[in-house]
This record gives C-alpha cells, sequence and structure tokens, in this order.
C-alpha cells in the first residue's frame, strides 16, 4: 500500500495533469527517473507514477481522459519522454479493455482487430520514447507486455526485417470488410482513426540489436535488462507469460528464476518470482491430494513461507494455500491454522473473498468450533476496515446476539447493516448478496436460526430481493433447514415472494403466480395469478406458460379455458424443448377427458395419454387413465364411439417430431 508521502506525490501528479503544467511535470518525473534506474524497484514514487492506472484515478479532481490529456502533453512537448511512454501505455491499456469487452465470451474477429488498431498506436508512442531517453526502461518493458499479449504489429516485424513496411490498406483487403469496420468502431469511440503509415526505419537505439530468430519477448526482455539491470518489474512481466495461462507452465517459470537470466538478483528478489509462480499455481485448479504436484507444492509453500518476504506476498501466499492446504490435509482445521499465520502477518492483513467465505463455512456448517478465534479475527478486522458488505453485514448479525466471538450490541447492528447496503449498493455486484444468502445458511446449520432470520431480513428491508425469496421458504418451512413454528407465517412469506416478484426476479414472478393462484395467506386471486405468469413469460420463464394454462384450465373463464386448451397447451406440445412438454400433453388429455375448453372426446383424451407415455413413458398418471380408457368392454366401445366424433384420425400427429429425411 503505498505511504502517505506516495499519496502527496500521487495528487501532484494528477494536479499537474489535470492543470496542464507539462513541463513542470516533465522536470519532476525526470529527476525521479534519475534515480529509480540505479536502485531497486521497492516502493519508488517513479514506479507508482508510472502506472495510468494510479495516474488516472483520483478522487481529488475532476476525471481525467488519459488518451486525451496525455495527446495534448505529446503535442504540447514533442520531446517529452514520458508523455510519450505513458500514452502507449494507455492504448495497450485499451486495447485490453477491447479485448475484454464481452467478459468471458470468445473474443471476436472485430474485438482482436480493434485491440490491434489499439496496439498500433501504442508502439508508435513506444518507438519515439526510446528516440528521446538514452534509458527508457518502461518503453522496453511495455514493448515486450504489448508482444506477449498482442504479438508484435507487422508493421513493425518489416521494420526490423530491414524492409518498408506497406500501408494498411496495402497490406490488407479493408474495403467494404464488415469485420474492418466493426473493428474500427471500437477505435472510433475513443475519437481517434486507425493510424495506416508507419515509420521507415527503426530509432537509432534498435538498429542492428536483434539476433536472428531472436523471439520478441526475449528481445525486449533483453533491451530492458540493458539499460536498467536487474529490473524487477520487466522481469516479473516476462515470467507472467510463461505461466500456464500464457501457455507456459510452473516448471518453466522455475527454470527461468533459477537460471542465468535472473542470476543478477538478489536471494529476495528471486524468492519474490518464486512467491508469484507458486501463487500462480495455488490459483488455479488445485492439485489433487496425494498427487506428486500436491506434495511440491506444499514443500515449495513451507520452503517460502520460511524465508523473509515482502508482509504483501506473504499475505498472498497463505491467502491462497489455506484452502489448498485444508484440501490437501482433508482437514478444515488445516486451512484455518494458515489464516490464523495470515492474519498475524500484520494487524490490516485481510484474506480474500474465497478464504473469508471458507472460514465461516469451517466454522459454522462444518462445525470446526475449535476455528472461532480465526472466524472472530475476521469479523474483527471487517469491523474495523468496514469495506466489505459482507463482512459488514455478517459482523452486524454478530453484535446483534453476542455471537462468533463478538459482544452483544445489537444498537450498533441496524447503522452496520445500512453501511452495508450502500456499500454493496456502490459496488453494484451482486455476489456479496449471494455470499450473505450463503452465510444465512450456514447460521442455520450452526442452530443460530435467530441469526440467520435477522441477517435475511436486514438485507430484505433494504431491497435485496434474492433475501425476500429465500424469507417467501423460510416461513413457509421449505427452507434447506427446519423453522421453528413460531417463525411460520404464510401473510409474511406472500408479502416476501411479492416484494421480490415486483423487484423483477423471475423466479420469485413464477412463485407469486402460484402463491396467488392457491390464495396463500388470503383469499386465491385469478386476475392477479395470471398477470404473473404473464410477466415470468415475458422474463422467459419457461414453466411460467405450462401453469399459466393449467390456471385458466382450473379457474378461469370459459374464454379463457378454450384459449388454453386450443392455443397455449399446444403452442407447449409444438416446442421440442419445453421442460413442462410431457406434462402439457397430459393436462390437454384431461380437458379432453373432462371437455374443459374443449368438447369432450374419450378418443382424444387417451390418444394425448399414448402421447404422454411416448414422452415420459414412467408417467404413473397417464398410464392409470390409458388403462382405464381401455381396460373394459364398454370403455373401448366409448372409446370407438368417440373416434366417430373425431375431427382427425391422429390428433396428436402434429406434435410429433419430424425426423427429415437423410
Amino acid at each position: 500500500m503505498p505511504q502517505q508521502d506516495q499519496l502527496d506525490n500521487l495528487s501532484k501528479a494528477r494536479m499537474l495533469l489535470a492543470t496542464r503544467r507539462f513541463l513542470k511535470l516533465d522536470e519532476w518525473l525526470l529527476s525521479l527517473m534519475r534515480g529509480w534506474q540505479n536502485q531497486g524497484e521497492g516502493q519508488s514514487d517513479y514506479g507508482l507514477l508510472m502506472h495510468p492506472a494510479t495516474l488516472f484515478t483520483g478522487t481529488e479532481s475532476p476525471a481525467l481522459n488519459p488518451l486525451e490529456i496525455l495527446s495534448d502533453w505529446a503535442q504540447q512537448c514533442p520531446q517529452s519522454y514520458h508523455a510519450h511512454v505513458l500514452l502507449g501505455m494507455v492504448w495497450h491499456e485499451n486495447a485490453w479493455l477491447i479485448r475484454r469487452s464481452q467478459g468471458e465470451n470468445e473474443i471476436e474477429d472485430h474485438q482482436w482487430l480493434g485491440a490491434q488498431l489499439c496496439c498500433d498506436y501504442a508502439v508508435l508512442a513506444l518507438l519515439r520514447a526510446i528516440e528521446l531517453h538514452p534509458r527508457p526502461t518502461h518503453a522496453f518493458r511495455h514493448l515486450m507486455n504489448l508482444s506477449g499479449g498482442f504479438g508484435e504489429p507487422y508493421w513493425l516485424k518489416s521494420l526490423f526485417a530491414g524492409e518498408v513496411p506497406k500501408p494498411l490498406h496495402e497490406k490488407f483487403s479493408i474495403q467494404g470488410s464488415e469485420i474492418w469496420q466493426a473493428g474500427v468502431a471500437h477505435i472510433h469511440a475513443l475519437g481517434f482513426e486507425p493510424a495506416t503509415h508507419w515509420p521507415h526505419m527503426l530509432p537509432a537505439a534498435l538498429r542492428q540489436t536483434r539476433k536472428n530468430g531472436e523471439e520478441a519477448l526475449d528481445y525486449w526482455l533483453r533491451m530492458a535488462m540493458s539499460v536498467r539491470h536487474a529490473d524487477v518489474g520487466t522481469m516479473e512481466s516476462y515470467l507472467l507469460f510463461h505461466s500456464a495461462f500464457w501457455g507456459g507452465s510452473d516448471e518453466q517459470q522455475l527454470l527461468i528464476i533459477d537460471g542465468p537470466l535472473c542470476a543478477e538478483f538478489s536471494d529476495e528478489e528471486r524468492n519474490q518470482f518464486r512467491a508469484n509462480a507458486l501463487c500462480d499455481a495455488l490459483s488455479g485448479d488445485i492439485a489433487e491430494r496425494e498427487s506428486p504436484e500436491a506434495l511440491a507444492l506444499e514443500q515449495r509453500l513451507a520452503t517460502l513461507l520460511a524465508s523473509p518476504l515482502e508482509p504483501d506476498t506473504r499475505i498472498r501466499l497463505l491467502d491462497l494455500a489455506g484452502i489448498c492446504t485444508a484440501y490437501w490435509q482433508d482437514d478444515d482445521q488445516a486451512g484455518l491454522a494458515v489464516y490464523d499465520a495470515l492474519f498475524a502477518v500484520s494487524p490490516q492483513a485481510m484474506p480474500g473473498h474465497s478464504a473469508r467465505m471458507f472460514i465461516s463455512r469451517a466454522v459454522l456448517a462444518n462445525g470446526h468450533e475449535e476455528g472461532l478465534p480465526v472466524l472472530t479475527q475476521l469479523l474483527t478486522r471487517g469491523l474495523s476496515q468496514a469495506t466489505d458488505p459482507v463482512l459488514v453485514a455478517f459482523a452486524a448479525t454478530a453484535l446483534q446476539f453476542g455471537l462468533y466471538g463478538l459482544p452483544a450490541r445489537p444498537e450498533l447492528s441496524e447503522g452496520l447493516m445500512e453501511h452495508a447496503w450502500s456499500l454493496i449498493r456502490q459496488a453494484g455486484d451482486e455476489q456479496p448478496v449471494s455470499d450473505l444468502v450463503t452465510l444465512a445458511h450456514d447460521m442455520a446449520i450452526n442452530d443460530d436460526i435467530d441469526a440467520a432470520h435477522f441477517l435475511m431480513t436486514g438485507m430484505a428491508r433494504h431491497g435485496s430481493a434474492i433475501h425476500c425469496y429465500e424469507l417467501y421458504f423460510f416461513y413457509r418451512n421449505g427452507w434447506h433447514h427446519d423453522v421453528p413454528e413460531h417463525f411460520h407465517n404464510d401473510s409474511n412469506a406472500m408479502d416476501c415472494v411479492l416484494s421480490a416478484a415486483r423487484s423483477g426476479m423471475v423466479p420469485a414472478m413464477f412463485t407469486c403466480a402460484n402463491a396467488l393462484r392457491d390464495g396463500l395467506g388470503g383469499e386465491p386471486d385469478y386476475e392477479q395469478a395470471m398477470q404473473w405468469y404473464q410477466r415470468a413469460m415475458d422474463a422467459g420463464h419457461l414453466s411460467a406458460a405450462y401453469y399459466r394454462a393449467g390456471c385458466a384450465l382450473d379457474n378461469g373463464s370459459d374464454a379463457e379455458k378454450r384459449q388454453a386448451a386450443e392455443v397455449w397447451l399446444p403452442e407447449i406440445l409444438h416446442n421440442p424443448d419445453h421442460p413442462d412438454r410431457a406434462e402439457a400433453a397430459y393436462t390437454l388429455g384431461m380437458a379432453w377427458l373432462t371437455g374443459t375448453g374443449v368438447k369432450k372426446n374419450r378418443y382424444v383424451a387417451a390418444r394425448f395419454m399414448e402421447f404422454v407415455l411416448e414422452l415420459n413413458p414412467a408417467s404413473e398418471a397417464a398410464k392409470q387413465v390409458h388403462d382405464d380408457l381401455n381396460g373394459s368392454l364398454r370403455a373401448r366401445m366409448n372409446l370407438w364411439q368417440d373416434k366417430r366424433k373425431a375431427e382427425m384420425e391422429d390428433p396428436v400427429a402434429e406434435f410429433r417430431l419430424q425426423v427429415p429425411l437423410q
């Protein structure tokens, strides 16, 4: 975490940027750079300032547009090394943002193109920076990062090959290309046109410096190390591109760390690299218990933890190691001991999200009462820092009842619950809400049912739909855990599910419709039930269509019964992927059998029961009706008579799947 003087320097840099005093900012950065070039990475002010993520995220001044202000800086001070380095870094960052713009979905061609167009500008800026300083460490480092993440642009490869690169429109056919138009739209959104023409030669510092066949990643590492020996940040980036995430492996990283490339680094720095590599290994899939990989990881972990490490690094290792250790040793208490050691690193040390949930689960749900002091520390620090909504709400519940090692201070609970909700709203993230549902279930498993109820009602009062929905089942004793009778309350259940439905929660809309249909907590309300079925259908709830039809057949007018039998149920039967297709066929068959919404016809009903058994041979209800319709001479005579009245030979033929001709 930055120290106060570093925070002051960040504020100063942001102020100089916002007021566009670029010459003064240049002079200051160059003076900081001279000291940084000859010292370790550490917590240097210069190293902190040379990260756009910190430079452009201040709250004490109006938000700055990084591309706009850096372009202005580069235009006003064309000889500024730092303007061009930072501009290249921000363009590179925008390339990543385009790549990530669709989350976990597969990256599409236009995203690759938009990102590459940003990379072109990044490389142009970084090459210009190399021309402007004799020791351009950050320019080399970020050209290495860019090459590792996106590859070198074609025109840069041409320059290294001694060729004059072709302009973009000569190299590629872009006229009329839909992918080109979609890709360019990404860079247009940033307010720029794509770069299309390239330098005719490399900066003097790069000419004749690349070995034949040398990979870009290795080349830029060598160049960075040539101007700043044993540059920790550059080596950390280089090792990252040899991790499993980038197609490498844990073993590759260790070979590099123990090899000649890291020979100039100190033992402490190499331990830092080993810790980073181990964190990569621990953050992936957990190695199988008692496997050689798990045993090797445990040994490496023990060796590193016995060595001097930066506190932040030790905390990061312990955070990842706790859950792994619990699994490898098949003992939650072993994992809790790891987190106890994490808390001992510093008064501010906190585990990450997964570790926090593990601690509560191990103590409350799995019954490891000896781990209660770890849970108490977690809640105490959660209160002292008050930045994590899950821990704040968890602690508020503990204070209400004097649980989990905290004193009973119910007068504090309401304010803390309010604060937790404000944190959730600020973050705009649903994960804390889901985590609090999990905690409520864990409390109930620990027989703290009053605490579970308090936590859920506290969140529900502030507008949490999922907690309202949970309370519906809680009040109806349909929860995962037996609920004491004094909590059972159909009226409260109805209020909760209605609140959840009104908030837009789709499963709650469906459940609300069923509750209104059944008259939960009052009289049945057919009209309201049908409206909620329709809203659930509009929101994509498939089963709502079947239940709406059933509700109409049971309680609707004659016109609605006809619509259900003639339109709504057949629509379901025409959909081969509908989850309630067999049920819809049975319901429609019963409608024909009883004459509900259609003219009674036992033959048609029998054919629908046969169809149900085709869809679901295990249907006892359909089998019983079918047997009753065919079980006696009189019954078969009735079928024969009704067959003569039926309008078609096979009334279910239109619903059977048509097998395409080969």
